[in-house]
């Protein structure tokens, strides 16, 4: 799978979140982000933070 496909999955994961309203504020929203990028092994080989 290619890194563009895991980036659009993570960011749908989280607007689907957001609208539900299981992230209720930009701060959550942002260690979700941070999270979500440090525990996904594909991308944070790839990513420099």
């Amino acid at each position: 799978m290619g890194e563009q496909e895991l980036y659009k999955r993570m960011l749908k994961k989280l607007i689907d979140e957001t609208e539900s309203q299981k992230i209720k504020s930009a701060e959550e929203l942002i260690q979700k982000i941070v999270k979500e990028l440090t525990s996904n092994q594909q991308l944070s080989g790839n990513t420099q933070i």
